[in-house]
This record gives C-alpha cells, sequence and structure tokens, in this order.
C-alpha cells in the first residue's frame, strides 16, 4: 500500500514539474511570424498605401510611388511583372482598375506605379488630376501571371511593349539586372514619338551597363529630327533585333491595336502561340467593333439587370438599368441600392475575383478571354468583361 501511495506521489510530482515548465515558457515575441501571419503578408486581401512621390514622366503620364499606410503592415511580396488593383471613389462610383508595378521586387519599402491618362477614360484621369502626396488608396494583394518562369521560358526573353505597356517591363529589367541573372533581353519599345519613350534614361543606363540586354525604339509619329527606327513593330524590324526566333519566349505588352498588329506578325514569323504571352487585354475602347459582336444590337440599347445580393443575412432584390456597350460591372457599381460590393482585379477576366452566377440572359465576351469550362457548364461569368445584349439576372447569394 505505502508502494502504491508513493508512486502516486511520484507521478503526481512529475506532472507538476511538467505543469511548472509549461507555465514557464516564454511568451512568443512580437516580431515572431507563423503560418498565418507569413500567408497574410504575401497575400493579404487588401492593402493601404500612402502617397509619397509623384513624378512627372511625360505629358500624359505620372509615376506614383506608395509607401505602407501601416507601420506595422509591411508591403506584400511581389514578382518582377505583376500588378495591383487600386480602389478608387469618384463622384459616389467605388470601382477598380489594375496598374502595374514598376519598382524593382528586391526592394519592398514602396511600390511604383505608372499611370497613363486616358481620354475618355473614368479612373486614370482622376487619378492624374486628383491624387496627390499624403493622400492614402486601397490596393489588392499583387496580381497577374506576367512574370519570368525559368522553366518554361527559357534564357531567351523578347519584351514588345507599346507605350506604357513598358511598365511591367521596368520592373522585369530592374530584377534582371540587379541580380545579374543570365538571360539574354532584346525590348522592343514602340511609342508615338520621342518624348513618350517612358523609363529613356534609365532603360539606356541598364543597356550600358548589361551587355546581355538590348534596347530598341521604334517611332510611329517621329519628328524629322529621329535618327532611329520609324514606322511598327513589324515582323522585319523584329526579325532584325532578334535575328532568330528559336528558343525565344515573347511577352506582349500594350494596347489592343497593338496585340491585333503584332499577333499577325509573329505569326507570319512562325512563332509558335505556347511560346508567346499577353498581358490580360483590357476592356475594348469600343466593344461594338470587336470580332463577333452581334451586329444587330443596337449599340443604344438600355436593359434591365435584376440582382439578388444578401445583406445583414436577408436577401434582397434590386432591378437596375444598364448598357450593352457596357461591362455589368460597371453597370453595378455605380447603382446606389445594390449594397454590396463585387470583388474584381484585373478587369479583364483572367483573376475570376468577380466571378458571378447569372441565372439567366445573354451575355457578349470579346473572343480572347477565357472561362473556365466549369464556370461555363454552371453559367458563372465575369462582370468586368460581359456585355448584356438581353436583359440579365444575376445571384450574388452564391459567390
Amino acid at each position: 500500500m505505502e508502494k502504491e501511495i508513493m508512486e502516486d506521489v511520484k507521478k503526481y510530482q512529475k506532472a507538476e514539474k511538467l505543469k511548472k515548465r509549461r507555465d514557464e515558457v516564454e511568451p512568443l515575441p512580437w516580431y515572431y511570424d507563423g503560418l498565418e501571419n507569413l500567408s497574410n503578408r504575401i497575400h493579404p486581401e487588401k492593402q493601404s498605401l500612402l502617397v509619397s512621390d509623384i513624378e512627372l514622366l511625360s505629358h500624359d503620364t505620372k509615376l506614383f510611388r506608395f509607401i505602407s499606410a501601416k507601420p506595422d503592415k509591411p508591403l506584400a511580396p511581389f514578382r518582377a511583372g505583376q500588378y495591383v488593383g487600386l480602389t478608387v471613389e469618384i463622384n459616389g462610383v467605388r470601382t477598380l482598375r489594375p496598374y502595374s508595378l514598376v519598382s524593382s521586387p528586391n526592394q519592398l519599402s514602396y511600390y511604383e506605379l505608372g499611370v497613363r491618362k486616358k481620354e475618355g477614360g473614368f479612373v486614370s484621369p482622376f487619378l492624374f488630376g486628383n491624387l496627390k502626396i499624403g493622400d492614402i488608396i486601397e490596393v489588392t494583394e499583387p496580381l497577374g501571371n506576367l512574370y519570368y518562369n525559368p522553366i518554361f521560358h527559357g534564357k531567351d526573353l523578347v519584351f514588345i511593349a507599346g507605350g506604357c505597356g513598358i511598365t511591367p517591363f521596368m520592373s522585369m529589367l530592374r530584377d534582371i539586372s540587379e541580380k545579374r541573372l543570365p538571360l539574354n533581353i532584346w525590348l522592343i519599345f514602340g511609342s508615338l514619338t520621342e518624348t513618350d519613350i517612358l523609363f529613356r534614361g534609365e532603360l539606356e543606363d541598364i543597356q550600358k551597363r548589361r551587355s546581355n540586354i538590348k534596347i530598341k525604339y521604334i517611332l510611329s509619329e517621329p519628328t524629322p529630327e529621329w535618327k532611329g527606327e520609324c514606322g511598327f513593330i513589324s515582323k522585319d524590324k523584329i526579325l532584325n533585333e532578334i535575328i532568330s526566333i528559336e528558343n525565344k519566349y515573347f511577352y506582349i505588352v500594350g494596347n489592343r491595336a497593338m496585340y491585333q498588329f503584332v499577333d499577325e506578325e509573329l505569326k507570319a514569323l512562325g512563332v509558335p502561340k505556347h511560346r508567346i504571352y499577353y498581358e490580360a487585354f483590357g476592356v475594348p475602347n469600343d466593344i461594338t467593333r470587336v470580332m463577333g459582336w452581334p451586329q444587330e444590337i443596337d449599340a443604344f440599347k438600355k436593359v434591365q439587370i435584376t440582382v439578388e445580393f444578401r445583406r445583414h443575412a436577408s436577401k434582397e432584390k434590386i432591378v437596375i438599368e444598364g448598357s450593352c456597350i457596357e461591362p455589368l460591372l460597371n453597370s453595378l457599381e455605380r447603382s446606389k441600392e445594390l449594397k454590396v460590393e463585387i470583388a474584381s482585379g484585373c478587369r479583364s477576366g483572367e483573376c475570376a475575383f468577380c466571378r458571378t452566377k447569372m441565372i439567366s440572359g445573354k451575355i457578349f465576351v470579346p473572343p480572347e478571354v477565357t472561362i473556365r469550362e466549369v464556370d461555363k457548364d454552371l453559367n458563372y461569368i465575369h462582370p468586368c468583361i460581359s456585355y448584356p445584349i438581353t436583359d440579365i439576372h444575376l445571384d450574388l447569394t452564391l459567390t
């Protein structure tokens, strides 16, 4: 009996020692970064940024530098070539637009974005004319698939940029130059005039310091003083720079008209589709001129958009008016009755953030936009790039 009591005492003493040891464990330091914190750092749902500097790059393009508006929230890391979505509120309309990161991914003390003022645009003229130092703006995490993949892209890369399409390439060139990556780069940069060549000083400095990076400017509207290449980025001009298409991977960033032209030129050179990557196309300036647009549709036609959504656990329904030549998401964002915000990122049908269930109706989607087969089967659409050609019924309660 005494032996059993002693065993119990020993067990109790051992348990007390273990308890004391547990209680004496030091608390986690404030800088501890667990898996959840690390995930939130890499993929934050939202980032709050403060405008720290603004530089005029050309008559219609500004460079905005942003730092974190919250000292305890460092900027999310990114891959050179990616973009972030900026959320703004203009005359009561809350909307988002994507802009490529210009800054190097090797430093995260700030982001830099190049914004060109688009004539007739909604967001870019607002940013160009109203955003000032000290303003705070909400942005998404870094997004997009325009970045170097060493497994699939190889070591010979051709960057073809049109106008402000140079912005993601600046980030990539800075990254390649800073890391001294063993890659052969040909940048073919098309601009209207000599004054429209963005980042020219830095580009020429990179080319001077890195023999593996070659840069060619092509102007479509040159002055008589211009001694460089003129015209469009044709197959002959491309081949004259890169000599051969063999083993080369092509990245194309510019406007829709440039994409269509360069696509035909690369096709004529025999470049296979799987060796070309186009940045997201964006919204067409005139959807009625896009291939496949139903010509019988009246461009001035208005449609009724029925939307079901949840607010405070109750289901509500509203009907708003939309235009057949405007993306559904634009009409939804303008609605004062819709009390929920639809997430978006690319505004091109690529990221699928705005994926929405369509109960009924018909839409037109530009032919280059790819929708997952399962979404087609279940009738999910991307309202950011979907144009209503009949009355539409959407169910936001399922997103």
